[in-house]
């Protein structure tokens, strides 16, 4: 039998689920709203006004961001320059790498652009998340924004050292 406090946390996220159309996000395709709602319970729901910094190069990780509502950039600076990296929106999420590597050193700033709504996840809320009944399709949805984030960085690499910026450039071999 579920605890009355799990019930009225499942029919809050519910509720967010709804506000926010959390079921068009790429990382819940494919799931239940009730899927949602329970990785929604398991996060803090955090607004943030824009200008306000959320992370700084170097500081460890120990959060997932998923943007709800708002814009966040993620900038590197080194020297004298100053590089916007990624700008995200609704639905994309960032500081995946702490969910991944302990003691993750992240190598961006995490700027708000603009007033932003995000839910947030430790570590710990996810593991909680992923040992009761993480759907494998939430899983999957993960893997496959991971492999798109790897496949454009590797081609930047490349354009980048190739000096050629007119389209992708694929492995070769």
């Amino acid at each position: 039998m579920q605890s009355a406090g799990y019930k009225e946390r499942m029919r809050a996220a519910l509720e967010i689920e709804r506000k926010f159309s959390m079921h068009k996000f790429e990382l819940f395709a494919g799931l239940s709203r009730k899927d949602i709602a329970h990785i929604v319970a398991a996060g803090v729901i955090r607004s943030v006004d824009g200008g306000k910094l959320l992370f700084r190069k170097g500081d460890i990780g120990k959060e997932v961001f998923l943007i709800l509502r708002g814009k966040i950039q993620l900038v590197d600076e080194y020297d004298t320059h100053r590089k916007v990296f990624a700008e995200l929106g609704s639905g994309e999420f960032f500081g995946e790498m702490s969910m991944i590597e302990k003691s993750h050193i992240h190598s961006v700033h995490a700027v708000v652009k603009e007033p932003s709504h995000l839910l947030v996840l430790t570590e710990h809320m996810l593991n909680k998340v992923i040992d009761d009944t993480m759907p494998k399709q939430f899983l999957k949805n993960i893997i496959g924004v991971l492999y798109n984030r790897i496949y454009a960085n590797k081609n930047m690499y490349m354009r980048a050292r190739y000096n050629d910026s007119s389209r992708d450039v694929n492995w070769q071999g």
